[in-house]
């Protein structure tokens, strides 16, 4: 199966439509560092002048030569040809998202018992039904993916601010100057999106994304409890207690969050936990309607 898309011929002397162009651009620069390009292309979907100088019609060559063992590259890739077959080939060699971010294959402790929450609300000294509230809003009440992969979401404007905007032009989708809910591709396919990103400055985008039950931003790792992001993140794949384990850090070393849980003031709480546009998501209700259920 070729999971890269193409309608016609990219590169030199190939028809080059916007959306293939895009495609090679962004497949390329995933095995940038396997095949040796010495910068990444811009995703921009042009090929200049169709020439074998264009960057792009370049870093086909060097695919090539480097895993084809092509002596004279043409440079070109035909749709479900060679190049095309070989490149999808080495893409997917990288598609097993626990190996190749973080761990080697393993099966998570799914799920949080009654002892945890209980623990939990004393350590803050809440109700328990509180945390039991923020638990069943934030990730629909599970903190890993049918795949068994901690939830997630990637931040384009965060990745953006912890890499200096240096991938702000030539990434748009994953690098962004400002918030834009549109860059989300939601559920899973957000893994891929953090890929790109690890690809590009590891450290960086482990910072730029939310994980698990409570999605915790990775910059908060040390107002968790951990010294470092990567420790942080590892721990998110093994067990959903960690998660709670992480969450309970995170309100005690913010006074506004651990007064408003306390107060069961859901508003303040919502505004300093999901952000300004809380109101426009009716977090606060949600967050109110659950520990209600809870209570009851």
């Amino acid at each position: 199966m070729l999971n890269i898309k193409l309608s016609s011929s990219v590169g030199k002397g190939g028809v080059n439509l916007y959306e293939d162009v895009v495609e090679i651009q962004h497949s390329l620069n995933k095995v940038a560092k396997k095949i040796g390009l010495d910068s990444l292309l811009i995703e921009d979907g042009k090929v200049i002048n169709e020439h074998e100088s264009s960057p792009t019609c370049l870093a086909i060559g060097t695919f090539q030569k480097k895993v084809l063992g092509y002596r004279y590259p043409d440079n070109k890739i035909d749709v479900n040809g060679k190049t095309h077959r070989e490149l999808n080939k080495v893409i997917n060699e990288k598609s097993d998202k626990r190996s190749s971010l973080f761990l080697p294959l393993i099966e998570p402790d799914v799920g949080i018992k009654e002892v945890d929450f209980e623990h939990a609300a004393s350590s803050l000294d809440c109700e328990l039904a509180a945390i039991q509230a923020v638990s069943a809003v934030e990730s629909a009440g599970s903190g890993f993916f049918p795949s068994g992969l901690p939830a997630i979401l990637f931040e384009a404007h965060i990745f953006s601010k912890f890499s200096n905007h240096k991938y702000d032009e030539s990434h748009p989708d994953i690098s962004s100057k400002r918030w834009d809910r549109n860059l989300y591709s939601g559920g899973e396919k957000e893994y891929e999106r953090l890929q790109r990103a690890i690809d590009l400055d590891r450290k960086a985008a482990l910072m730029s994304a939310s994980y698990g039950r409570y999605q915790i931003m990775g910059f908060n790792h040390k107002a968790s409890g951990y010294d470092d992001v990567e420790t942080f993140v590892r721990d998110m794949f093994f067990a959903e207690s960690n998660h709670l384990k992480a969450f309970v850090g995170f309100i005690k070393a913010n006074p506004k969050l651990h007064e408003a849980i306390k107060a069961l003031d859901w508003a303040t709480f919502a505004r300093y936990y999901n952000g300004p546009a809380y109101a426009e998501n009716r977090y606060d209700e949600k967050l109110k309607a659950a520990f209600e259920k809870f209570s009851a």
